[in-house]
């Protein structure tokens, strides 16, 4: 497979990107993806993934891989597989889900051969030769994976080479007796959280027995006490009767403190009604006698109202002849043009200034006059106004009076009321007395020892709460003695139970023993001892060499996996074993520097995919030749070195086992002059990718 094109939208921080961004295709050979941390380099690759295999290829959710703000994303991807060209797009948003449709060049146009997300996955696995499961471990080198292969122990290689090469017919009995396993754990594991030892429960039967023994001896006991309680209380009212007792008693209580607030309110409403005492006759004359004075009262009040309204009217007419004759005069006195000469105000005759002075002076001892006159008048009015003053004062002083002969007459008859109400209520508190054989409240109290009603209720209170508490505890041990016969009776059967589940758990840890057994010492050891020994070692062993004499500059020219037997702990394993040309000797990987263990990973990796072309394991394996020959490789080049970066890059420049070699990187690497370059940056908030040829 050779990838062509590549154009996304909206897919993590790409929004628009097209690569090449004009007619062109991607070239063959190795192209270098380079640019800071945090620009999407590994997203340009993710983008060529999920255009493939969908979400599943990256371990992420489709909401994941839209851009920010956005709704949906989308990924064309045009590649080559053995001369014939094929393009597909894979779109997802949040209201259609994923769509995927593959196409197929016949001549200038494209034609659709699978529009479904399961039929395109099909038709990809058809076309492509392989599973994503396979892709995975030979098409990509994902970030972080060089240095995990470098510190693998033999038995992480083993079980890494027997997944890339899909050994189907042995991962199905492995897998096999792996379910069948966590099948057995699951059911030890259920049996023993459900397990007791018949011991235990033996002796909780024996804890249940004497809890019912305690359980006798206390209603023993309780029955004692409710039968002394039940005596008692045969001597004594019921304590019904004697509420009722206490009400009346307290009524009637009540009803005499009623009659000596009463009697206290007549004695000081006497001296405001002006009366010694309270009785019928006195209060009669004393409301006759304020009657004829309120009448004599009211009728000077009249008579004085009267004076003062007449007195009013004649001060009323002085003023009014004062106006008059002060506009006369001022008439009289007032100049006319300049001339001294009047008109008489009456008869409007011409007057000569005798006259007129005459007139004037007469006008003036008039107002003199009605001056003297009108003080007279205010004067006598005045005085007549506090006679009336006096009047109403009294009449207020006999509405008082009035108002509390009239209380005291209320309160008279509320009083009779309630000495009626208490000859009633004591009539019927001696009826209650005397049908319980008892004089009266006094003798009661007596016969109980006590000093109130209250302590009397409250003794046969206490009394009928103790025989309560008593019968009901009573009933929750008999009901404790019936739950702890029927949890002796679950157990006796669960003893029996116990026994025959600890008989299978000890046969099922033997069969558990005999499958873990079966899988790591028999299957994974034939897997070591045939398929890697006799089919896959020297395979690896060729396709790999080159690349570690490269990588390492000669120092390291080849390599070899060497079977280990399985232990009790693990499995069977491969070690993985490197020449070392300068020492002529053969070192294990934790002998080698960090840089040379980098070194030999990334050698394996790559002559791990260039045997997947090639390689059957097992007669019996699929006869299906892998046609992707393109590498991935996701920042292999960390832990070299600058001369180890040059090597590498150098030999793959030149490797032909591989149409196509996409090398993410953001170190610098010298000597890569002519190698195409997809150059990732930042652009806004999103990325871009440019190819540099």
């Amino acid at each position: 497979m050779k990838l062509l094109k590549i154009e996304v939208h909206n897919f993590k921080p790409f929004r628009e990107l097209t690569l090449p961004s004009d007619e062109s295709n991607l070239p063959n050979g190795l192209i270098i993806i380079r640019g800071p941390n945090s620009t999407g380099k590994s997203s340009l690759l993710e983008s060529i993934l999920w255009a493939l295999w969908g979400s599943d290829a990256l371990g992420l959710n489709n909401d994941e891989l839209v851009s920010f703000s956005s709704t949906f994303c989308s990924a064309t991807l045009t590649f080559d597989v053995v001369g014939a060209q094929y393009k597909i797009e894979r779109s997802y948003s949040s209201a259609d889900k994923t769509n995927a449709v593959l196409y197929i060049k016949s001549g200038r146009a494209w034609k659709r051969i699978a529009d479904k997300t399961q039929s395109v996955a099909a038709k990809i696995d058809e076309i492509l030769g392989l599973e994503w499961k396979q892709a995975q471990n030979t098409l990509l080198v994902r970030q972080g994976e060089v240095a995990t292969i470098s510190t693998a122990g033999p038995v992480a290689l083993r079980n890494l080479l027997v997944e890339i090469y899909d050994i189907e017919l042995l991962n199905r009995m492995s897998s096999h007796l792996e379910n069948f396993e966590s099948n057995l754990d699951t059911r030890i594991k259920n049996l023993r959280d459900d397990y007791r030892s018949p011991e235990d429960i033996k002796e909780q039967i024996g804890q249940n027995r004497a809890r019912i023994k305690d359980y006798e001896a206390s209603i023993k006991s309780r029955s004692k006490e409710i039968v002394s309680v039940e005596k008692q209380l045969r001597g004594i009212p019921d304590s019904a009767t004697l509420k009722t007792v206490s009400r009346i008693s307290d009524e009637i209580e009540k009803k005499e403190h009623e009659l000596d607030l009463s009697q206290k309110e007549i004695d000081t409403n006497l001296p405001q009604a002006g009366i010694l005492d309270a009785e019928a006759a006195i209060i009669e004359a004393r409301s006759e006698s304020l009657k004829r004075e309120k009448e004599r009262v009211d009728s000077e009040r009249e008579s004085l109202n009267a004076d003062v309204t007449g007195i009013s009217e004649k001060m009323g007419k002085v003023t009014g002849m004062h106006e008059d004759l002060n506009e006369k005069i001022d008439m009289l006195t007032r100049t006319r043009d300049g001339k001294d000469e009047a008109i008489c105000p009456t008869c409007s005759k011409p007057l000569s200034a005798k006259e007129r002075d005459s007139l004037v002076s007469n006008y003036k001892k008039s107002l003199r006059d009605g001056e003297l006159s009108a003080k007279e008048l205010d004067k006598e009015r005045k005085l007549k106004i506090i006679e009336v003053k006096k009047l109403e004062q009294r009449l207020s002083a006999i509405a008082l009076s009035t108002n509390a002969l009239e209380k005291i007459k209320s309160i008279q008859e509320h009083m009779q009321n309630i000495r009626l109400s208490i000859k009633k209520s004591e009539q019927e508190l001696s009826d209650l007395l005397r049908a319980l054989g008892i004089p009266d409240v006094k003798s009661l109290l007596k016969k109980f020892g006590v000093s109130t009603l209250e302590e009397v209720h409250s003794k046969i209170g206490n009394l009928e709460a103790v025989l309560r508490e008593a019968k009901r505890g009573t009933s929750e041990i008999e009901e404790n003695i019936r739950k702890e016969q029927t949890l002796i009776s679950e157990l006796e059967g669960k003893e029996v139970q116990m026994r025959q589940m600890g008989a299978e758990i000890k046969e099922l840890e033997n069969l558990n023993v005999h499958a873990k057994y079966v899988r790591r010492n028999l299957v994974n050891g034939f897997v070591a001892d045939y398929v890697f020994q006799k089919r896959l070692i020297g395979i690896i062993r060729s396709a790999t060499n080159q690349y570690v004499q490269s990588f390492t500059n000669g120092q390291y020219t080849r390599i070899d996996l060497e079977p280990t037997p399985a232990t009790k702990r693990s499995g069977a394993g491969l070690l993985l074993k490197i020449w070392d040309e300068r020492d002529q000797a053969w070192k294990k990987t934790s002998q080698l520097s960090f840089g040379d263990r980098t070194a030999i990973s990334l050698a394996l990796r790559l002559g791990i995919s260039r045997t997947m072309s090639r390689i059957r394991p097992l007669k019996n394996s699929p006869i299906i030749t892998p046609r992707v020959k393109t590498v991935m490789l996701d920042e292999p080049l960390g832990g070299l070195d600058k001369a180890r970066r040059e090597s590498v890059v150098s030999n793959l420049m030149n490797d032909n086992n591989f149409e196509q070699i996409l090398l993410i990187t953001h170190t610098d690497v010298q000597g890569w002059e002519g190698v195409p370059i997809v150059e990732v940056a930042k652009a806004g908030l999103g990325s871009t990718a440019t190819l540099e040829l």
